[in-house]
């Protein structure tokens, strides 16, 4: 929604592999061994690369264990097919290290991106998460507008098919030496299965306990070896089919009938009061509220302008277009809105589940050239059509503008031949007793039948990529060695229906010609864009779904904004021995990269608006015009890296039984930012074969995005968190200095200020003087295999991250705070306006290198696996596999300017300690899964008071899933899933979950939607 709106108030292992060079996956039980620390290092020269020799996730060298030096976790294609996912950035949610995405399948879709799934680790955005596939940078498919979802080129991991994905593993920090811009937070390396042989087929299908938000999979996976094993080739296809959900489906949780937080009503300690019922805006209806002024029909329970019967009711147009008194529901502290009763219930118009159809096609393949050399091929195409069902419709109100402005009032004649008689005489009646015209009289309406806010996405994503690699002898030693291109392309059109204001002022000013008939006032003239039909039809706006198609289509244009993003990488490596020590052989890697970047959003015609003769344009509806953004990058890179065996076990050294240390650089020379260095170091220490310690420092950065540099400057609408609004006053870090800021400025309390719950005018744009974020990270942890317990594995480790020169874009909260809570007077005053009356009028956003935001928590897992003979049981009954995932989070707060520091964890968005728990049983071709997913209590807005509302915490959260899953002899599969198992609820107070910022659903969703059933089959051959 890029127009007027109203803004609402408020199992995983310690280490793995990828596998290199090997002709066969390894198996199971081989790759658990490699986990466990040697007796024994390699130590002289080899010959030849090792079948077991591996790439590790955050290094290029090939190594011959799977211990890192940062903290990692990993998600394989079993617990993947055991959950029953079919999009990746969902099953990373499961993970406690992941947030919530910038965007994701489910809520409000980002403007031209709908069904778009982004990773965001550790909750520092989307855009400070790399994804790679392979060990490769993927094109992104994110908007480069500034009303996209993410200001940065985050991967759609929708895009990856999860049938041919062997595992995907996620690392802490130490990224950007390695890979390059934007691994802040961490790297997501998605590895998918080679060399496979044979067919797998699969189909599934899910229902929610209420009969809705069904799904559809059916994918196939067909590999075979040929010229006696030296090539494969391998095709992956896979389709999805999500059926969508409106926050009405789920009216009682999170529609018009929810609970919601409101200004509270007199006498009361706290400032926000939950109520039942639903948030119901009594300004306006979708069927129509009539005045006799240019103001708004209802305030605090009692008419204000609204035209009333001979009681004082208010009126208003019921459903069939004729008068009927307006019901009042529980008043609340706000003057425009109430719990239930007869207004507009804004909740009711959001999307949940977007709809969505998903095709992806997927080739592999590799030829052994010679012995040493090898050619891989990939190529990919997906295409994605989803549809955000329901957003905000075009409003006409008094508080988005004047009358006859786009979201101003209607004005309409007391002739309209669609008034009923009677109905006609109580609005002149209403008129001349107001002393007002009696030919017009003004209407408030919130346009659903003309506008639903649905808009579609379709994305094409082609990728190819070839490249050679192998490996040669010299100077007795073994190199190894590869060089790959690759070109990506995402392109992605838009289709929504928009209302074009001056057709709709047209269609309502109808009259009866000679004949009797209803048609549109002669004269008229219409708007510069094309609709779907040129000839003017009168329009009924009393009422609901009484327009006519003529009408609907001579006031509707298909908006059609497009996006297209390319990327041309080209990366070398050659790595091997330096020298061999006396704990082994030293490694190294050394390598180059080239690649650019290159993006194009096109707003289309009606977005874009009408050109006027002095260089600005006119908006054709209710969005407000929007700028196309065109820009591209390329940098070139040189990277190196370094293992150096310091003490193996053979060494026999006292309270050392291993250690190691590692080191790499990357220099990066960008067209946009310049030159910047990337470093990290660290290692892994063993005072014993049972305890690994390990540690690591790197410096990573992010590159400005070709959005936050190149976006024009254009008109927005925005709310903001007012700090002067009587709901905030006595927030902040020092909130008597934010109350003495306000009341220096002339706003007096109690104070409402309408930029919380109504859109204000402003402008934003993007800063071509941009530099690169940088972040100094840190972990320290350790890893225990104790020998006396086979099959457990406990790691812990600590994280710090803490960005410098962060790109923000200053919103009009963050610029407002940034004043008040600052010195008096300072730069940030100067990017807003306010009236008389204190009310916002105008505020400037853009992108800034202005803020820091530090990140500190302890992650920790367990996983432990074991026969059930080893426990006395009989050697029939099976095995165990019992593993956690843990996250707490110690601080993370951000601040922007000389503002306070905003904290975020604690938030709804970003519990304190979360973990999900799984328990494994399998015994034969039978197995079974239980999860525990478990949130810590949160509060429903961690910068203000406790005291400011009346429920300020939210409950734990606890929700389990279960799957149950049989495989048959000869290669067929059953499996049967409940996620929510028990039908856990949004926790007490269920309001405030979405968030302060509205992005918290994702993490609930389950709760939302209930019960949800689904059953898989397959066959493998």
């Amino acid at each position: 929604m890029v127009g007027a709106a109203i803004g609402t108030m408020g199992t995983a292992a310690s280490a793995w592999a990828q596998q290199a060079g090997d002709a066969t996956p390894a198996p199971a039980q081989v790759a658990q061994a490699a986990q466990q620390p040697a007796d024994t290092a390699a130590t002289g020269t080899q010959q030849t690369t090792s079948l077991n020799e591996i790439v590790i996730t955050g290094s290029r060298i090939k190594r011959a264990n799977f211990d890192t030096m940062q903290p990692a976790e990993v998600m394989g294609s079993d617990e993947i097919a055991k959950r029953g996912f079919t999009n990746l950035g969902q099953a990373l949610q499961e993970l406690p290290a992941f947030g919530v995405p910038g965007n994701s399948p489910v809520g409000s879709q980002g403007s031209f991106g709908a069904g778009q799934t982004f990773a965001d680790l550790y909750n520092l955005g989307s855009q400070r998460t790399l994804t790679l596939v392979n060990g490769r940078r993927f094109v992104s498919s994110a908007s480069s507008s500034i009303f996209g979802a993410v200001a940065g080129s985050p991967v759609d991991l929708s895009a990856i098919p999860t049938a041919l994905v062997d595992r995907t593993e996620v690392v802490a920090v130490g990224g950007a030496p390695i890979y390059g811009s934007d691994a802040i937070a961490g790297t997501v390396n998605i590895i998918l299965k080679k060399d496979y042989q044979g067919a797998d087929v699969s189909v599934s299908s899910g229902l929610s306990e209420y009969g809705d938000a069904a799904d559809y999979n059916a994918s196939a996976v067909l590999g075979r070896n040929f010229n006696n094993g030296r090539g494969n080739i391998t095709v992956a296809v896979q389709y999805d089919k999500q059926n969508g959900l409106t926050d009405e489906d789920r009216k009682g949780t999170i529609g018009g009938a929810s609970k919601f937080y409101g200004s509270a009503t007199k006498g009361q300690t706290f400032t926000q009061q939950l109520y039942s019922g639903g948030r119901h805006y009594n300004i306006f209806t979708n069927t129509g509220m009539p005045m006799v002024d240019d103001g708004i029909p209802i305030s605090r329970g009692q008419a204000a302008s609204a035209i009333t019967n001979d009681a004082g009711q208010a009126l208003y147009f019921g459903p069939n277009g004729q008068l009927t008194p307006f019901i009042n529901g529980q008043l609340t502290g706000n003057a425009i809105y109430q719990a239930g009763g007869s207004g507009f219930p804004l909740a009711d118009y959001g999307n949940l589940q977007v709809e969505s159809n998903r095709t992806q096609v997927t080739l592999l393949s590799h030829y052994d050239l010679t012995d040493h050399v090898r050619f891989n091929t990939e190529l990919w195409y997906g295409h994605l059509r989803a549809a955000n069902l329901r957003d905000q419709p075009y409003y006409n109100t008094a508080q988005f503008g004047n009358a006859g402005d786009p979201n101003g009032n209607l004005i309409l004649s007391t002739d309209n031949p669609y008034l009923s008689a009677a109905d006609r005489q109580t609005i002149i009646n209403n008129l001349v007793a107001a002393d007002a015209d009696p030919s017009t009289f003004y209407m408030a309406r919130a346009n659903t039948d003309l506008a639903t806010g649905a808009f579609r996405s379709t994305t094409n994503v082609y990728r190819v990529v070839a490249g050679l690699e192998g490996d040669f002898s010299a100077l007795d030693r073994t190199f190894n060695w590869d060089v790959t291109g690759t070109y990506g392309k995402s392109e992605t059109s838009n289709e929504d229906r928009q209302v074009v204001t001056q057709n709709l002022f047209n269609a309502i000013n109808a009259v009866r010609d000679s004949s009797g008939n209803i048609v549109c006032a002669p004269g008229y003239t219409n708007a510069a864009i094309a609709t779907l039909s040129s000839t003017c039809a009168p329009l009924n706006i009393f009422g609901i779904n009484h327009a006519s198609k003529a009408a609907t289509d001579y006031i509707t244009a298909i908006a059609d904004p497009s996006q297209d993003n390319a990327q041309y990488d080209v990366l070398a490596n050659i790595g091997g021995s330096i020298v061999t020590l006396p704990a082994g052989d030293a490694k190294f890697s050394l390598g180059y990269e080239y690649r650019r970047e290159t993006t194009a959003f096109d707003p289309g015609a009606f977005y874009y608006g009408q050109p006027n003769g002095d260089g600005t344009r006119t908006q054709f509806g209710n969005s407000i015009p929007i700028d196309p953004v065109a820009g591209e990058y390329h940098t070139n890179e040189g990277f190196g890296e370094v293992d150096i065996p310091v003490v193996a076990p053979d060494m026999n050294l006292p309270l050392i039984y291993n250690l190691e240390l590692q080191g790499a650089a990357r220099f990066v020379d960008n067209s946009q930012t310049g030159t910047f260095w990337s470093y990290s170091g660290g290692g892994t220490y063993q005072p014993i074969r049972d305890i690994t310690l390990r540690g690591n420092y790197t410096r990573s950065f992010r590159a400005p995005a070709v959005t936050e540099a190149y976006s024009p400057t254009g008109k927005i609408y925005t709310t903001a968190d007012d700090p002067c609004d009587q709901r905030y006053i006595t927030g902040g870090p020092n909130p008597a200095n934010r109350a003495a800021n306000c009341a220096a400025a002339g706003i007096t309390q109690p104070f409402t200020s309408d930029i919380v719950d109504f859109t204000s005018p402003g402008t934003s744009s993007g800063n071509p003087h941009l530099q690169n974020e940088i972040a100094d990270s840190w972990t320290v942890g350790t890893v225990l295999r104790p020998r006396y317990t086979p099959g457990l594995t406990l790691s812990a480790d600590y994280i710090s991250i803490d960005i410098t020169n962060e790109i923000a874009q200053l919103s009009a909260t963050d610029l407002l705070d940034a004043c008040y809570d600052g010195a008096p007077g300072n730069s940030f005053c100067g990017t807003f306006a306010r009236d008389g009356s204190g009310q916002v009028t105008s505020v400037a956003e853009g992108y800034y290198n202005a803020a820091i935001e530090s990140f500190k928590a302890l992650q920790a897992e367990l996983d432990y696996a074991f026969n059930l003979e080893d426990v006395g049981l009989p050697a029939n009954y099976g095995a165990i596999d019992f593993s956690v995932n843990y996250l707490h989070t110690f601080s993370h707060y951000y601040k922007v300017g000389t503002g306070d520091k905003q904290y975020t964890v604690g938030a709804v968005e970003e519990p304190r300690n979360n973990f999900t728990a799984n328990i494994n049983y399998k015994n034969g071709g039978f197995d079974f899964l239980w999860q525990t997913q478990y949130y810590s209590e949160t509060r429903l807005n961690v910068n203000t008071p406790l005291s400011n509302y009346q429920y300020p915490v939210m409950d734990p959260y606890v929700m389990y899933n279960a799957s149950a899953g049989y495989e048959f002899e000869g290669g067929y599969r059953i499996r049967f899933l409940v996620d929510n198992v028990l039908n856990s609820h949004v926790p007490f107070p269920q309001a405030g979950y979405t968030g302060a910022s509205g992005t918290a659903l994702p993490r609930y969703y389950s709760a939302v939607l209930g019960r949800y059933y689904r059953l898989t089959a397959g066959y493998k051959f």
